[in-house]
């Protein structure tokens, strides 16, 4: 299985803060590899890094064989990478149609015959039922499943999704898990930030652990329930 993803030593600054510190990692095609860590361990920005939000001094990130680092968001997210980021940005003066359509418009999708909106409900029948509610007027959850659905409309290579289950209740949890699960058994492939223990292990085939900008873990989730002191130290299980 080849590499998808791949980051090399990559190092990302705020201002002089030296945030990520040598951060390499690698997805597969059709892979769920999980970042976690605790907050402030650097996980976003990686993101952020690989999404070119936030530029790197230094480092590789390859995608599709193709170097991507320093190149403009608009840019990355045309080659087929799609960004589900923590604070949603549904917009809220907008229907749920409305922002689905003005997302694959972004990505330069057409939906012929609506096959992709139905593929999308097919996850998230919830959505169908709320078709014409504005943003706004959604739940958390219901915001939370929208911004995924931008996400799958772009028809991304691979899907980007910054703490999907942060302040939701457990049902919601486990019905996102179970979506996310679904992506995947699909053929999707998913670089996940996740704080969750419980669901990085229930949906991953790979992951790492990250604290103060490096890379501290990487395995599968057998290997890091083997190490309870990685756990304990890193992520305070």
């Amino acid at each position: 299985m080849g590499s998808l993803l791949e980051v090399d030593d990559l190092h990302t600054y705020y201002g002089e803060a030296h945030i990520l510190q040598g951060v390499s990692l690698a997805v597969g095609e059709r892979e769920v590899v999980t970042l976690i860590g605790r907050n402030g361990a650097g996980k976003t920005t990686t993101l952020r890094s690989i999404m070119g939000v936030a530029q790197p001094a230094k480092g590789r990130i390859a995608f599709g064989g193709e170097n991507i680092a320093g190149r403009e968001p608009h840019e990355i997210a045309r080659r087929g990478i799609a960004w589900v980021p923590e604070e949603r940005r549904v917009l809220p003066n907008l229907s749920v149609a409305d922002n689905l359509r003005l997302a694959m418009l972004g990505a330069g999708v057409k939906d012929a015959g609506g096959t992709l909106l139905a593929e999308v409900f097919e996850y998230f029948p919830r959505l169908k039922e709320r078709i014409d509610y504005r943003g706004r007027f959604l739940s958390g959850g219901e915001q939370q499943m929208l911004a995924i659905a931008r996400g799958l409309v772009a028809k991304p290579r691979l899907l980007l999704v910054d703490e999907p289950t942060e302040g939701l209740a457990p049902i919601l949890v486990q019905t996102l898990t179970g979506v996310l699960a679904e992506i995947s058994r699909r053929g999707g492939t998913i670089l996940l930030v996740e704080q969750n223990l419980e669901v990085a292990l229930a949906l991953s085939s790979r992951l790492y652990v990250i604290d103060q900008g490096r890379i501290q873990f990487s395995g599968t989730p057998d290997e890091l329930r083997r190490e309870p002191a990685i756990q304990q130290r890193f992520l305070g299980v």
